[in-house]
């Protein structure tokens, strides 16, 4: 008689362009490797327009401050979620090891924080007095936070997920989604969600808009033509 291999009830994992890591288990963190996907790519395009931008295109630079902001609000949301609902959950449910990742993740926050207010402070100089000094400046900080953003979200991808997968059910992590969902509120997320599809083609997209509910879907749409407006305005000089 042949005998099969059990197969796993769990979750295929996506795993998006740039991702680190997608570990296996119980809960489909999908939306938390999309949001991953944007703010490497954000931060990718920041990096590569802002030293080829010219200082004297106030326009651009205008909507290069705006969409920055948009980026960071949707980084601060998600990294405030982190530190106050999903890290307090899993601490109460880990051993020390574990526990040592976790408080990893917030020290990590805590070094990418000050780098997005260089940053914002940086696109605040641009739009009033720009100059070729601020320009470099702003550039070098764009790199540093595109560095140290990018190791931290690896982490995360390969440790810290692994925790959750450990150590959560499907029932906590919906909970959680929940709450990050009410915190951003409906207007917020109309005006970000186009951020989170930005870039997105083939399986990959595929891939996402299989998971996502259909209201996340229409609220894509209809925030898209506004969002690829200001996109279009402040990542005009992209390289990329």
């Amino acid at each position: 008689m042949t005998t099969h291999p059990a197969r796993s009830t769990h979750p295929i994992q996506l795993m998006l362009p740039g991702q680190a890591a997608a570990p296996e288990g119980p809960i489909d963190p999908f939306m938390m490797y999309v949001l991953h996907h944007g703010f490497r790519r954000d931060l990718a395009d920041f990096a590569a327009t802002v030293p080829v931008t010219p200082i004297d295109d106030a326009r651009t630079w205008r909507a290069l401050a705006r969409r920055w902001t948009m980026f960071g609000h949707a980084l601060h949301h998600h990294h405030v979620g982190e530190d106050f609902e999903l890290w307090p959950l899993l601490l109460e449910r880990c051993d020390t090891t574990e526990q040592a990742v976790l408080a990893a993740m917030e020290s990590e926050h805590d070094e990418i924080d000050p780098l997005l207010e260089e940053c914002s402070e940086g696109f605040a100089r641009m739009t009033g007095h720009a100059d070729d000094a601020t320009r470099a400046a702003l550039a070098d900080a764009l790199r540093r936070a595109e560095a140290v953003l990018g190791r931290h979200l690896a982490h995360e991808e390969t440790d810290a997920i692994a925790i959750v997968q450990r150590r959560m059910t499907p029932y906590d992590w919906n909970a959680f989604e929940e709450k990050m969902a009410k915190r951003a509120g409906l207007a917020e997320t109309l005006r970000t969600s186009p951020l989170m599809a930005k870039g997105l083609a083939g399986p990959d997209r595929d891939a996402v808009y299989a998971r996502i509910p259909a209201v996340l879907r229409l609220m894509i749409a209809l925030g898209g033509p506004r969002f690829r407006r200001l996109d279009n305005r402040a990542f005009y000089y992209n390289p990329r």
